[in-house]
């Protein structure tokens, strides 16, 4: 079989958690299926090829002059997919163009820019064009039950041919134990040696629910504040300098560090050193620091709501992430109990396993093989 990838979130420059995921996918797709022939289209000049080497696998640059209306997408790649003949097309970033020359797999995330709590002014476009993919696409790839369901209601689309394709852990993220290592992310993040610590990705992004952990935070008796640091990764300006406004407002200074971009390199030992990761996000499509928290051998603190209680099963403290108080209990009971900490621990390990990028690339190379005839 002939696959063809919109492969733009491998190639471009800045790769992000779609493109992390895709080479994850694909690497285990690939060697499963090694008399398949993969064709990665692309856009633009590449930082690097992580499937250089491959001998089934051939990348291919198609660009169009002038690249408006997503003229990419609707006319360059169906006319690439045509002219190397491809049995199956794999769109794998929720919008796909509207004849696409081929049997065509569609994976769909989440449908988070239509909840009006975070919608955007592209909100409703972007839904249009995610609804025009869904009902276009021969099979639909999403992962977990939570979008399988959703995506099926909103857009009115046969369940039966929605996929749930679980993710893994980022192939690199595994725990730390090298203490030269954990003590130079430490010093990169402003963390005093010795000085424990609970992490937490956040973002302006009002989803990420980043104001509410600060407040948490300062609902924790002073003693507890003494002993740990919250350490806040992942938050882009001007809201970086917004948070930290709020931290100190609320006394929080030297107990409530906030960072902007974590390097991909220190995210295991970050993860590692942390007594607790606490992920109290509003909505999540999947919701992977959960797994790569489980896979790092760290306490899981997360929200009840959406996919994450799916993702954690019974590896983690669930709490409401608009309660304030109720995060700030959870964060109390796991810093204060660490008994309940270890057998987190020790479920969050025995949990991950059920999460690998083997199974996931079988379960898609059996969708693209339906899709294909």
């Amino acid at each position: 079989m002939k696959l063809a990838l919109d492969a733009r979130s491998i190639y471009r420059a800045d790769r992000r958690g779609t493109g992390k995921n895709l080479i994850d996918l694909y690497h285990h797709l690939v060697e499963a299926r090694p008399e398949w022939r993969v064709v990665m289209l692309h856009q633009g000049e590449a930082a690097d090829d992580p499937f250089a080497g491959y001998p089934n696998v051939e990348r291919r640059r198609i660009d169009i002059k002038g690249d408006r209306l997503n003229l990419w997408q609707q006319v360059r790649l169906p006319l690439a997919v045509r002219a190397v003949r491809a049995d199956v097309l794999h769109c794998p970033a929720n919008t796909a163009p509207r004849l696409p020359g081929a049997p065509m797999v569609v994976t769909i995330h989440d449908l988070i820019p239509l909840d009006e709590r975070f919608a955007t002014p592209a909100s409703r476009k972007w839904g249009r064009n995610v609804s025009a993919a869904a009902k276009k696409a021969d099979r639909i790839l999403t992962p977990t039950q939570f979008s399988r369901e959703l995506i099926a209601r909103t857009f009115g689309v046969s369940a039966d041919k929605i996929t749930v394709n679980h993710w893994a852990p980022d192939s690199g993220c595994r725990e730390e134990a090298d203490t030269g290592e954990l003590n130079r992310v430490r010093a990169n993040y402003g963390l005093q040696a010795g000085r424990r610590y609970v992490l937490g990705f956040g973002g302006a992004d009002p989803r990420k629910n980043t104001d509410a952990l600060i407040a948490a935070w300062s609902k924790l008796p002073a003693g507890l504040r003494n002993d740990y640091v919250l350490l806040i990764v992942g938050v882009q300006e001007p809201a970086l300098e917004k948070f930290r406004r709020q931290a100190e407002g609320a006394g929080l200074n030297g107990s409530c560090l906030l960072h902007g971009f974590a390097r991909e390199a220190d995210i295991p030992a970050l993860l590692s050193g942390a007594e607790v990761l606490c992920y109290a996000s509003r909505s999540e499509g999947f919701g992977l620091p959960i797994l790569d928290a489980f896979a790092c051998g760290t306490a899981v603190l997360t929200s009840n709501v959406t996919s994450m209680p799916e993702v954690a099963g019974n590896a983690a403290v669930l709490v409401d992430p608009e309660d304030i108080l109720a995060i700030a209990g959870g964060l109390v009971r796991l810093l204060t109990d660490e008994a309940l900490r270890a057998e987190l621990v020790n479920l969050g390990r025995k949990r991950v396993k059920e999460f690998t990028w083997a199974d996931c690339a079988e379960r898609a190379a059996c969708v693209f093989e339906e899709a294909a005839g």
